[in-house]
């Protein structure tokens, strides 16, 4: 090869060489490039979200420590004031942090008197440094929120317990546990741990089981000034032993506080609804005295005609608040079921026991521990609570007229037990002095002396007079319901009577039906306009408060109660869609933390504990 072409591809080598040198070096520092920036990029990121991480738990703690501090009883100044302070002081401002923006923190408060409950809610913004740079993600955002609340340790507590008839049901078909069974369970471990965590020993707890009405012990029943009082044994003013139902003043559900003084009516101890199907004869004996017979009083059927027994109507009584934790859970381990609801009668009975204006009725006959309770309504040192349950509707409910509650009546009692009832034209009983069948008694003409039914004289079928026959041996049609004359008497006596008393009306309920007055004592009698059972029953018992004014009064009440500054948690148990609108809207605000709708005993037990765990001191509680 000549020497110049040899050192021309010597030339093209090295310059190849050389080429292929820089062509290498070239890739190496591009890769050095692109691993710096990932590097960049993926640190940049941590470092952005480390930031705002930061800055998003910082925003946290300083709203826990504002809502605590907003949340406290012994502050004066609005929790949204408070809040505001925090921020600021912490320094969550855009004067102090740059390429951070804190949104205003938005505060909701619940204050009733001893209970504070505050919310509070923000967001942060944090400007990004790094992902800008490889996104469109300028900012990373987030929201953050809390609620502390507290509750004092003095707190006064009512349990209103639905004690109906639908207690004795199970919450769900099949279930073997009646819901009364899980009422009692559930109820009597909210005693339980509401008392355990009580190291002041400062919750007073008190029971109002209702059914149409409530019972109360004799005692607090003597503090109001109560009339219409039954005889008993022929003793006027005595009353049915343990049995004590007052009627509110249907006008009075729009406050808390329940006058002493002013006059409410006992109600009658009486079977209103029980029904006798026929008019024909039936021995006395088996109807009504020797068979006993519920009267729907106050949650109780006590037996008749015998006296009650303790245990049939104090167990279901009224229990004023104590601070006797093991005493409260035995009380309402007794409890039964029996009667139709009226849900703003219990709820009439806690506010007014709750209210201010019942200290009096506490320093009279309440133990020790209760001294000085209730607590003024705008203490801001006692938390009052009601937590007010029921499985059903409200139901309408009759009640005796007042007229035929106390006073003689026109019936008489013999030693046997059997009875008779006088007519007579200056009756104030208007169907006493109707018109008696004495001008034609079957063909007989019987004298205007002859005032006395008696019911049990009276023969199912009367053979009518023909002539001058014998009274009451007539040889005539026979006449099914016909005027018996050996039914009517000058005197209330008859064959083994032995003493005949003339009964008070409340001693006619504690021996008969309303239902069996109207049918065997006025209908079989054949006096003139008691031939419609209906009509006659309609004189003596009317309705007491319609479903749709207990609704409304229930209403009203829970309003009252929710402005004296008592807070209201509701329980609808196993409830119907009408019972469930009810205790919700009775029920304190927000509902969330209020109302709860157990559906199943589970639920129950489940709602009465998260109740007893909100009964506590100042604390977060989200």
């Amino acid at each position: 090869m000549p020497l110049a072409a040899f050192a021309f591809a010597r030339g093209q080598m090295t310059r190849s060489l050389r080429q292929f040198r820089d062509d290498e070096s070239g890739a190496m520092s591009f890769f050095i490039i692109i691993l710096f920036l990932m590097m960049i990029m993926f640190g940049g990121i941590a470092v952005d979200v480390m930031r705002f991480e930061v800055r998003r738990v910082a925003l946290q703690q300083t709203i826990d420590r504002a809502a605590l501090a907003a949340a406290s009883l012994t502050q004066t100044r609005t929790p949204a004031a408070i809040a505001a302070d925090w921020f600021l002081k912490s320094g969550l401002s855009d004067e102090d942090l740059k390429m951070v923006d804190f949104t205003n923190p938005t505060v909701t408060a619940l204050s009733d008197a001893g209970l504070r409950r505050v919310t509070i809610t923000s967001r942060v913004r944090s400007e990004n440094f790094f992902m800008t740079i490889f996104s469109a993600n300028e900012f990373l955002e987030g929201p953050a929120s809390t609620q502390a609340a507290q509750g004092v340790s003095q707190i006064e507590v009512i349990l209103v317990l639905d004690i109906t008839g639908s207690m004795a049901d199970p919450a769900v078909p099949g279930q073997p546990k009646t819901k009364i069974v899980a009422l009692r369970e559930s109820a009597a471990q909210f005693v339980s741990v509401v008392k355990g965590n009580d190291s002041k020993n400062g919750v007073s707890i008190g029971i109002v089981p209702y059914a149409s009405q409530v019972n109360l012990p004799l005692n607090l029943r003597q503090q109001f000034n109560a009339t219409h009082v039954s005889s008993w044994n022929g003793v006027a003013n005595a009353g049915v032993p343990f049995i004590n139902c007052l009627e509110t003043p249907i006008g009075g559900f729009g406050a808390t506080v329940l006058s002493t003084t002013i006059a409410m009516p006992m109600a009658a101890v009486a079977d209103l609804n029980g029904v006798t199907t026929t008019t024909d004869y039936r021995a006395v004996t088996s109807d009504p005295v020797s068979t006993t017979f519920g009267r729907s009083a106050c949650g109780t059927t006590p037996d008749n005609p015998g006296t009650p027994t303790v245990n049939e109507a104090l167990d279901n009584a009224l229990t004023l608040p104590n601070k006797n934790g093991p005493a409260i859970e035995a009380r309402i381990g007794r409890l039964t079921a029996g009667g139709t609801t009226a849900i703003a009668i219990g709820m009439r009975w806690a506010t007014a026991l709750l209210d201010q204006s019942a200290r009096p009725i506490y320093t009279a006959i309440g133990d020790a521990s209760v001294a000085g309770r209730p607590a003024d309504n705008a203490s801001l040192q006692t938390r009052k609570i009601i937590i007010l349950m029921t499985d059903g509707d409200q139901v309408p409910s009759n009640h005796v007229r007042d007229t035929y509650k106390v006073g003689l009546s026109p019936v008489f009692r013999g030693a046997d037990g059997r009875f008779a009832i006088r007519f007579w034209a200056a009756s104030p009983v208007a169907l006493n002095a109707g018109t008696r069948p004495h001008a034609n008694c079957s063909g007989w003409v019987l004298a205007t002396t002859r005032e006395y039914f008696i019911p049990h004289l009276k023969r199912n079928t009367v053979r009518a007079r023909v002539g001058a026959e014998a009274e009451g041996a007539g040889s005539g049609a026979n006449v099914a319901g016909a005027c018996d004359p050996l039914a009517w008497q000058t005197t209330p006596s008859w064959t083994g009577s032995g003493t005949v008393t003339q009964l008070d009306w409340s001693e006619v309920w504690r021996y008969m039906r309303v239902d069996y007055l109207a049918r065997q004592l006025y209908m079989r009698s054949n006096v003139a306009g008691t031939s419609n059972n209906g009509t006659v029953l309609g004189v003596f018992r009317q309705q007491y408060i319609s479903a749709g004014n207990l609704n409304t009064y229930l209403q009203q009440n829970c309003t009252a109660a929710k402005a004296a500054g008592i807070e209201i948690y509701g329980i609808a148990f196993a409830a119907p869609a009408g019972g469930q609108t009810q205790i919700e809207n009775c029920s304190s605000d927000p509902k969330v933390n209020y109302y709860y709708n157990a559906a199943d005993n589970g639920k129950l037990t489940a709602a009465f504990n998260q109740i007893a765990v909100d009964i506590s001191e100042l604390r977060l509680t989200q």
